[in-house]
């Protein structure tokens, strides 16, 4: 065990590493399932208690707010939980610089720029209240996921090319399914089933509302499930450091 130790010293950090990236991802992809559940079901109730159906365009600006915070927020806010515990293990396995940091890095400023997109308004709520009910009719829905998608990508990619710089193997698998996530959120911001206002939610009886949840529900979904492959293959893939070093190991000692 010595001599396992001696010749492979990251193998049992990539195993731990492994791990963590299961259940983070675990946790991002609950949070995904969740929002895409809360706008099928639940938008009607969470606009009706926040005020946002109100005839006030201060009250209907605060409901949008609390409605993103509650429903779509979360959605980049997990992802630094993921940014963070990638970072640290990133500093266990001694990664200082090189392409998977920066990653992170950019990825953490796409996510902190898709946060001011959700609460820019916030600051346009007294002083010119219309713009920021026309910000969120026009142009939310649109940049917040793209920037969320932009972040997606770039946070999953990192530590799929860490292990390949690592183990000298192309995975296709994880760096296919983060690719995807992140693809298909970025394109479904930009479809015609995604161009609508926020404040139409409450909207059941619209067509364009019932395309909208339908869409974003199936979306939400698939992403989860491409994150959780993602997350298993990267966790199997780390973990297959220290299964190949044993083998290699009880073959020499066999010897």
């Amino acid at each position: 065990m010595v001599r396992l130790i001696e010749d492979q010293p990251d193998a049992f950090t990539y195993r731990a590493f492994g791990r963590r990236i299961f259940f983070t991802g675990l946790l991002v992809a609950v949070t995904y399932v969740a929002a895409g559940t809360i706008v099928l079901q639940e938008s009607e109730a969470i606009m009706r208690q926040t005020g946002m159906d109100s005839e006030g365009i201060v009250g209907q600006i605060t409901g949008a707010m609390v409605f993103v915070m509650i429903v779509f927020a979360p959605l980049a806010l997990s992802m630094f939980l993921l940014i963070r515990l990638i970072r640290r293990a990133f500093g266990q396995l001694e990664v200082e610089r090189g392409l998977p940091l920066t990653m992170l890095t950019l990825s953490r400023l796409a996510f902190m720029a898709a946060i001011t997109v959700a609460f820019a308004p916030m600051g346009l709520a007294i002083d010119a209240p219309v713009t920021a009910i026309n910000f969120y009719q026009e142009r939310f829905m649109t940049w917040f996921f793209t920037l969320v998608g932009i972040g997606l990508a770039l946070v999953l990619l990192a530590p799929v090319r860490q292990l390949q710089l690592r183990t000298g193997r192309l995975l296709w698998v994880p760096a296919l399914a983060g690719a995807f996530a992140a693809g298909y959120l970025v394109w479904m911001a930009h479809s015609p089933a995604w161009d609508i206002s926020v404040f139409q939610l409450s909207q059941e009886n619209l067509d364009a509302v019932k395309e909208f949840r339908t869409s974003f529900t199936f979306t939400m979904l698939t992403c989860a499930a491409a994150i959780m492959t993602w997350s298993w293959t990267i966790s199997r893939n780390a973990r297959s450091i220290l299964v190949r070093q044993k083998a290699h190991f009880f073959t020499q000692l066999g010897r």
